[in-house]
């Protein structure tokens, strides 16, 4: 089983996610453009840039519409960010690829940020329960989506506060990984389970909603562009 994990369902898993990108994105251009578009529609290319820059970044329109949401929504993505940034900053250590930490966030990312997006995600899970046109859009695969990210993220602050890891065998398992060589997967049922959750969430990211945040910049050029 170790093997199975830890050496054939992250290759899998790479490849599954970017022949799903790469249908998502093809699916997204194939799809018509909608008929009506907002008004007063931006003058020129840049100003049609600019717009949907705000909206993607900066969710405008949720600012207006809900600004509860903007604040816990926004509050998730950024830590999220620099958490993903972090983790892939370690594992470029592991494989001997850096000779340290390359954004120097390690001190933050794995303590508060695990429990700000703790927090973050048991509150989204509760929103769309308790707020009714929230609970009205919520599919079974939402909610699917929000329980596998918080059973990551209470294995990864199990591993960070209820165990220990041994970061030598951890560099070796991962620059193996490089190699296309197994080596063993860490002696931590937290890592192991941590890891084998991880992969499974890439794995559905292209085929879930997950993926808005690349799915937005095709809408929003749609309905930013003049008729």
């Amino acid at each position: 089983m170790g093997f199975i994990i830890g050496f054939i369902l992250p290759f899998l898993t790479v490849i599954i996610f970017f022949v799903g990108l790469i249908y998502q994105i093809y699916s997204w251009k194939k799809r018509p453009s909608p008929t009506l578009t907002l008004f007063p529609a931006p003058e020129s290319n840049g100003e049609r840039v600019v717009e949907v820059l705000k909206e993607t970044f900066l969710f405008k329109r949720l600012f207006y519409g809900d600004l509860s949401l903007w604040v816990l929504g926004g509050l998730f993505h950024v830590v999220l960010l620099i958490t993903i940034i972090d983790h892939y900053d370690r594992i470029l250590a592991f494989m001997g690829m850096t000779s340290g930490s390359v954004f120097k966030i390690p001190l933050i990312s794995g303590g508060p940020t695990g429990i700000v997006l703790l927090i973050c995600v048991v509150l989204l899970i509760f929103r769309r329960i308790i707020v009714k046109r929230a609970a009205q859009i919520s599919s079974p695969a939402d909610y699917l989506a929000l329980i596998l990210i918080l059973a990551i993220i209470l294995t990864g602050d199990g591993l960070r506060f209820m165990s220990s890891y041994d970061v030598v065998q951890t560099r070796e398992y991962f620059s193996g990984i490089l190699r296309f060589s197994y080596k063993g997967m860490p002696d931590n049922n937290w890592f192991i389970i941590h890891y084998l959750l991880a992969q499974v969430l890439i794995i559905c990211i292209p085929f879930s909603k997950i993926l808005h945040f690349g799915g937005i910049f095709f809408t929003q050029s749609s309905i930013h562009k003049r008729s």
